[in-house]
């Protein structure tokens, strides 16, 4: 008879088992669904309806349909205040509110308790609160301060404090006068139930705790982790068991949720349940969603709410919970606002219109609306959630847009008068300005053209006094010694050479050919009168182009000539010239190439103040004049560390002449 009992009652124990399966459906959620740790510590629920969901490697919201990471930190304990979020870190308190996180530094934070404005913090040592920038540790007793809070609760105007050194019964935590120990053992968490606290240990079952005396104990589980009053059920958790349900006011057992019947694991953390009366399961093998079939909430209409704002790109959520018009500036006219309907269980099924003053707009999942270079005016937004067929209320925002004042008729006036005259006066003063400045210009560069004219012409008129003695020295040793051949021939080319010189003293330019010829008079007469040897070679390369039609301005090569054979050559080795004149794009590029001992070397022997140096000088300035920057060079020739002469360079625009007319090629007529 009694084993025929037993046997009825295991099959009673199982059909309630499975009576219980039916009504309940089990959701498995893992890191292969999103979360960052299987290991789930704590689980709340915010005003919009998001699950925030604390881990060992982070904290996440979840909306039904997708877990957002917030940070990667190991959270302990959560604790949330409409939209404000407390999140428990390794080493300090963690505030999210508007998509913003403020840090405050601690010991490992466990838990927060809101009592009459402030903010109280239960650590693994001691209890603090939270002032604007820090949080300030209490000093209670010194078992207190320096024991691990594992949970606070407030209740018929007291403080009871679960440490791991018993619980403890405070009238105030600041600047308290008396505390009393009501329990002994390690207390890992606090319920109420009515006027009673349920303090569970960790090893000893769960206390049923009036005011300051344990009223009954309750033999359960071990190794709990957390007790949670769900309607008229206490939920206890272990890290071993899995969960033992009791009932309430009673208190007897009820079933168990364990890895034998309906979970995976046995060491769940905690318990929660949502709006929707959806019992959330945090285990260190996952996230498990408990949905009773009879009970949840869907009947509920929807709740919509704004969940972000921007402005001209700018995140302004403290916008959201106005309740007056806002008002905006002309620019603030590119608004963008997110509302959110949060539904655990139908989130497939929630959709959103909006309207601008008018017209909604067609039903769609997306939740957030852009209004760009809105127009001055008073606009009122308005949007709605359904979920299925049931509507949410309508959730609105007022704004208005101030009118720019460039709009406005007299300033508009204004406006065009001030620029007209501003306009009339900018104009005058530039014509004025620019007059002047060109006036000064062309009074400047007259000036300059002036002075270096007659500079040119005076130095054109010159020739080296030692020159023309040594010319009529030689002249007069060939007649005395009867060479009548050589001096005509020497006399000759001397008139040709003064002749050419008085005549292009007169032109600024003059052709290529005659350039030439007077450099071959002026070389040959140096050859027959200097008493060093030397030998000259002139080459030209012109691109098909008449050596008359080239221009050059005058005497221009023959000071580096000059300056070559005077200080240049020595008396005991044979001088060598080379000079070349070569078409380039659209320049004519000459050089003067000698075999003598170097420029630095001659400049070192000669006096600045001689006319070779003059006319060199002159000579330098009147290429950079007519050329561009960087058109002119002279530098030594050296070889093997031997300096083996001289190269003059220079590059001039080149000027063709061509039936009369002049022309100045422009940039890359040649190739």
């Amino acid at each position: 008879m009694m084993i025929f009992k037993k046997i009825n009652f295991i099959l009673f124990f199982l059909l309630l088992v499975e009576l219980q399966a039916q009504e309940n459906t089990i959701k498995h959620f893992t890191v292969n669904n999103g979360l960052s740790s299987n290991n789930v510590l704590n689980i709340v629920q915010d005003e919009i309806g998001y699950l925030w969901i604390a881990t060992n490697n982070g904290l996440l919201k979840f909306d039904g349909a997708n877990f957002t990471e917030i940070n990667k930190l190991k959270t302990t304990g959560l604790n949330v205040e409409k939209n404000t979020i407390y999140a428990g870190l390794e080493k300090g308190l963690s505030i999210i509110e508007n998509g913003k996180s403020l840090f405050f530094e601690s010991k490992k934070t466990l838990k927060t308790i809101h009592i009459n404005n402030h903010i109280f913090v239960a650590t693994v040592q001691g209890i603090y609160k939270l002032e604007k920038n820090y949080l300030q540790p209490l000093q209670i007793n010194t078992k207190i301060d320096y024991s691990i809070i594992n949970d606070i609760i407030y209740i018929n105007d007291s403080f009871y404090i679960a440490t791991n050194k018993g619980l403890w019964s405070i009238k105030n935590l600041i600047n308290p006068k008396k505390s009393h120990r009501i329990i002994k053992d390690n207390i890992v968490a606090l319920t109420k139930f009515n006027n009673n606290i349920i303090a569970a240990t960790l090893d000893n079952g769960v206390f049923i705790v009036n005011e300051k005396s344990v009223k009954k104990n309750i033999k359960t589980h071990t190794n709990i982790t957390s007790t949670k009053k769900l309607k008229n059920e206490i939920w206890v958790t272990s890290k071993t068991d899995g969960i033992e349900i009791y009932a309430l006011p009673s208190f007897s057992f009820k079933h168990k949720i364990n890895k034998y019947n309906s979970l995976q694991t046995n060491n769940i953390n905690m318990v929660y349940k949502d709006k929707q009366n959806t019992t959330w399961i945090a285990s260190k093998n996952g996230l498990y969603s408990l949905t009773n079939i009879r009970v949840n909430n869907t009947t509920k209409k929807p709740q919509i709410y704004f969940e972000k704002s921007f402005i001209n790109h700018q995140n302004i959520d403290s916008i959201l919970n106005t309740t007056n018009q806002l008002k905006l500036s002309p620019t603030e006219n590119n608004i963008s606002i997110g509302f959110k309907t949060v539904d655990l269980l139908q989130t497939n099924k929630i959709n959103y219109r909006y309207k601008l003053n008018n017209t909604f707009s067609t039903w769609s999942t997306n939740n957030n609306v852009q209004l760009a270079n809105l127009n001055a005016g008073n606009y009122t937004l308005e949007v709605q959630s359904k979920v299925g067929e049931k509507l949410s209320n309508l959730k609105s925002i007022s704004f208005i847009i101030a009118k720019p004042i460039y709009k406005e008729t007299w300033f508009i006036m204004i406006i065009i008068i001030f620029t007209l005259l501003l306009l009339y006066f900018l104009v005058d003063f530039y014509i004025k300005k620019n007059n002047k400045k060109n006036k000064n210009k062309i009074d400047a560069l007259k000036l300059e053209n002036h002075l270096l004219s007659l500079e040119q012409k005076a130095l054109q008129l010159q020739m080296n006094p030692h020159f023309i003695f040594n010319v009529l020295n030689g002249i007069k040793a060939l007649g005395n010694s009867g060479k009548t051949d050589k001096l005509n021939k020497t006399i000759s080319q001397f008139s040709v050479l003064l002749r050419s010189i008085l005549s292009n003293s007169r032109k600024e330019e003059i052709s290529l050919k005659e350039e030439i010829n007077s450099l071959k008079n002026y070389i040959e007469l140096e050859q027959s009168m200097s008493s060093k040897t030397f030998e000259y070679t002139i080459k030209t390369d012109l691109k098909n182009i008449d050596i008359e039609e080239v221009l050059i301005p005058t005497m221009l090569i023959q000071p580096f000539i000059e300056n070559a054979i005077k200080h240049g050559f020595q008396t005991h080795k044979k001088g060598k010239i080379t000079i070349n004149f070569e078409i380039k794009n659209t320049f004519l590029n000459c050089s003067i190439i000698d075999n003598g001992i170097g420029i630095h070397q001659s400049m070192k022997q000669k006096p600045n103040t001689d006319h070779t140096s003059v006319a060199l000088k002159v000579s330098k300035e009147r290429i950079k004049n007519i050329s561009v920057k960087n058109s002119f060079s002279i530098d030594e020739i050296i070889e093997s560390t031997n300096i083996k002469g001289t190269k003059v360079w220079f590059k001039i625009p080149l000027k063709q002449i061509t039936n009369g007319e002049t022309k100045v090629y422009k940039k890359n007529s040649f190739r």
